[in-house]
């Protein structure tokens, strides 16, 4: 044998040693990992108590296929080893999803409810300010959705974060209904009595658009419109956004009536959005302020 033979020879074995002892480290470090999941840990502990039987027979595979991993390692079978030690974990993982962390689930329960709770305040708010500002009575509806508000927000105080998120589910219905019959029955603004200047009637106008924008994704949530109708409203509320843009742009370069003019023409395209999504509102008149 040459010598580039030899060192050839010699590099190979010394290639396969190398990749046998990778192998062995990673069947072993598996075998590990499996061995302290399935015995002692909290998922194996709660997987055990929960009496959900489909869960408890994976943990079962789970330690099958464990046992069949170290009895491989013990033969120096580190393929089959590793194999074995994937399909426990493999196993493992299919039960800890039928057995739910419960405090990491309270941790997304909480967040939910306080996010929903947070935008159904704020859109109780721009309906309380809009029967105000229109001079009507207060709505019944908007009574018992405050109530249902307040109900849940004391429903997450004490952890009760499912029944929370059901007390608002109903008050985000009653707020659909409500805004939208809010709207829908509401004259037109009287500039002349509310809104002595432009200024005042951009701000009055801002006012509505925000309201509106507040109330079509809520809109969207409840009424569940098909998906053609999503696209529809999705267009529409670009245009809106695109003529707010221009609005505000106007209103900071001093031309107050060309912002009015523009924030008219993107409560047309909410409005339009807003039938699309199932709440019908009236469209605007074109006298000025």
């Amino acid at each position: 044998m040459t010598r580039a033979a030899a060192l050839a020879c010699a590099l190979m074995a010394s290639t396969a040693v190398l990749a046998a002892d990778d192998l062995r480290t990673q069947a072993e470090q598996r075998i590990s990992l499996v061995a302290r999941l399935v015995a002692d840990s909290p998922a194996a502990q709660r997987i055990a108590s929960s009496g959900q039987s489909a869960a408890i027979s994976h943990l079962d595979e789970s330690r099958l296929h464990l046992s069949r991993a170290q009895d491989a390692f013990k033969a120096s079978d580190y393929a089959l080893a590793r194999r074995a030690a994937d399909e426990a974990l493999l196993h493992l993982g299919h039960a800890r999803r039928n057995v739910p962390d419960a405090p990491a689930r309270q941790h997304s329960l909480r967040q939910r409810q306080e996010q929903q709770q947070a935008a159904l305040e704020h859109l109780l708010d721009a309906w309380r300010e809009r029967v105000v500002a229109s001079g009507n009575a207060v709505d019944g509806e908007l009574l018992d959705a405050t109530g249902q508000i307040g109900a849940a927000h004391m429903l997450g105080q004490s952890g009760r974060h499912e029944e929370a998120l059901r007390q608002l589910s109903a008050a985000q219905a009653m707020l659909v209904r409500g805004m939208g019959r809010t709207y829908a029955n509401a004259r037109d603004l009287d500039y002349t009595a509310r809104a002595g200047t432009p200024v005042e009637s951009y701000r009055l106008e801002t006012a509505q658009h925000a309201a509106m924008v507040d109330l079509l994704p809520v809109a969207i949530a409840q009424m569940k419109p098909r998906p053609d109708a999503l696209a529809l409203i999705e267009r529409y509320r670009q245009s809106a956004d695109a003529l707010h843009t221009q609005a505000q742009r106007s209103y900071a370069r001093g031309d107050t009536a060309a912002a009015l003019d523009s924030l008219r023409s993107a409560a047309l395209y909410l409005q339009r959005a807003l039938a699309a999504a199932g709440v019908i509102t009236p469209l605007p008149t074109d006298d000025k302020p």
